[in-house]
This record gives structure tokens, C-alpha cells and sequence, in this order.
């Protein structure tokens, strides 16, 4: 048990606190470097829905119906918490769209691109906001996230469980692709809390913090995980159902809005195979 928080801690707490430190410091990666970061994440979190948590779920002998219900309820339950953290914040899964052009790009706040073919129109266009504005978005986003580690700390916990309570390869994974996803986390907390005024350390430790409840999940996941065989294959579908929103509800979108390119597509191709060859070099 000792193990699991130790590397669940790592993962969720430094994984963000990394992010928030990178934030507060040099300000911000590229948007292209980002999307590239969080794509790759992508993809190894496909390879482990794919072939480890859904597989190992389905071999524990449970009905699979049961299986996929689970996995409803997974991804249900974070687009719910999704739903709720958006309609208190005023925040929107809307994406910037420039039609009738074939070209790649990547959107600036400046939208030159938009400009340079036209497309603009009044909601492309930002205002200024305020220090308390700043402070209300990066406490916003660190609520958001904090809840949001919750299922992924159950996803380590379920893995956790199924392997024996050793740190498997299909753990190695899932930890790589949520550190992976956490920096550029850590640094979407920081930077408006940095730039309302908190000091840099301060905001660095506050991005850290909402990695906290990665650690809680994670205890949770190994209990469910540990009710015997019904329990394993519970555990492992719901996290494969919360996997997956993650993936397909948020941080492919993100990535995309980010830097509009075929090669964040063969990031994330690449970081599935990759995480397909780690799972297979632990089965084998």
C-alpha cells in the first residue's frame, strides 16, 4: 500500500506541481509542444483502455454486459462532473473553428490566422481580464482538476490491485501518460493565479495540491479492486469508462484546439504504440 501512494503521489501531486513550477517560472510552453504532450498522453491511455483494463476485465469471467454498464457509468459520472464544473465557472467546451480553409495551423490568442483569411468575427475577440477574473479562472481549474484526479487516482488504484499490488507494466503506462497530462495542468492553474498577483511558489503549491485527491481515488480503486474477481472487473471497467471521457472528451479535443496538425495524430499514434509494446513486454 505504501508503494501505491508513494508512486500515486508522484504521478498526481508532482506530476501537477511540475506543471505548475514550469508555469510560474518560464510562463508557458508552445501550444504545438503541448498539443504534441497531451496527444501522446492520448494515445497511451488508448492502449491501456484497450489492451489491459477492458481485456483483463473481460477475462475475470464477468458478464459483459455488467462490464460495459460499468464502463458507462465511468465515463458518465466525469462528463457529469464536467457538466457541473462548467456551468459553475462559465466555462464551454467550444472550440475556435476557421472554415473553408484547408491549411494546418496553430491558433494564437491573436488569431493572425483568422485574420489573414477572413474569418473573424466578435467572438474571437478578448478582453483584458482583471486580477480577480485571473484568481477566479486558476481556482476554477485547480477545483476542476482536483475533481477530475479522483477517478484517474481509481484507475491507478484498480491496476494496483489487479497486478498483486506490484507495479506493473500496464501501470508504468498509465502513470507516463498521467504525468504526461499533468504538466500542461499544472500549468493552466498556475499561470492565471501567477499573473493575479500570488507569488510563484504559491502557485506552484496550489497546482500541486489539486493533485491530492489522486491519491484518495487511488485508495478507493484498490478496495473495490480487492472484493474479489466481480470487484477486479468492476474496478477495471469503470476506470476504462472514466479513461475514456478523459481521452475523447477532453484531452484529444484540447490537443487539437492547441495545434490543428497531422502530426498530433501521429502523436498519438505513437503513444499508443508505445504503451501497446510496454503492456506487451509485461505479459510476455
Amino acid at each position: 500500500m505504501t508503494n501505491l501512494i508513494i508512486v500515486t503521489f508522484v504521478a498526481g501531486v508532482l506530476g501537477l506541481g511540475l506543471g505548475g513550477m514550469i508555469g510560474a517560472l518560464i510562463g508557458s510552453i508552445s501550444k504545438r509542444f503541448n498539443a504534441m504532450l497531451l496527444s501522446f498522453s492520448a494515445g497511451t491511455m488508448i492502449a491501456l483502455v484497450c489492451f489491459e483494463l477492458l481485456h483483463e476485465a473481460m477475462e475475470s469471467g464477468a458478464d459483459t454486459a455488467l462490464i460495459a454498464a460499468a464502463a458507462l457509468i465511468g465515463a458518465g459520472l466525469v462528463s457529469f462532473l464536467d457538466y457541473i464544473i462548467d456551468r459553475h465557472s462559465g466555462h464551454t467546451h467550444d472550440f475556435i473553428t476557421c472554415e473553408g480553409c484547408d491549411e494546418e495551423f496553430e491558433h494564437d490568442e491573436n488569431h493572425r490566422h483568422c485574420v489573414e483569411h477572413g474569418q473573424v468575427t466578435e467572438s474571437h475577440h478578448h478582453k483584458k481580464a482583471s486580477h480577480l477574473q485571473l484568481f477566479l479562472a486558476g481556482v476554477m481549474m485547480a477545483i476542476g482538476v482536483a475533481i477530475h484526479n479522483i477517478p484517474e487516482g481509481m484507475s491507478i488504484g484498480a491496476l494496483y490491485a489487479e497486478g498483486g499490488g506490484r507495479i506493473s507494466g500496464s501501470l508504468t503506462v498509465l502513470l507516463i501518460s498521467i504525468v504526461m497530462h499533468n504538466i500542461p495542468e499544472g500549468m493552466a492553474i498556475a499561470l492565471p493565479l501567477f499573473t493575479s498577483g500570488m507569488s510563484k511558489p504559491r502557485a506552484a503549491l496550489c497546482a500541486a495540491a489539486t493533485g491530492i485527491p489522486t491519491v484518495l481515488g487511488a485508495l478507493a480503486g484498490t478496495s473495490i479492486g480487492n472484493m474479489g474477481a466481480l470487484g477486479t472487473a468492476l474496478s477495471l471497467s469503470f476506470a476504462a469508462g472514466t479513461l475514456l471521457y478523459v481521452v475523447f472528451g477532453e484531452v484529444l479535443p484540447q490537443s487539437i484546439n492547441l495545434y490543428c496538425s497531422r502530426k498530433t495524430a501521429f502523436s498519438a499514434i505513437t503513444g499508443l504504440i508505445i504503451g501497446m509494446l510496454i503492456i506487451g513486454m509485461h505479459v510476455h
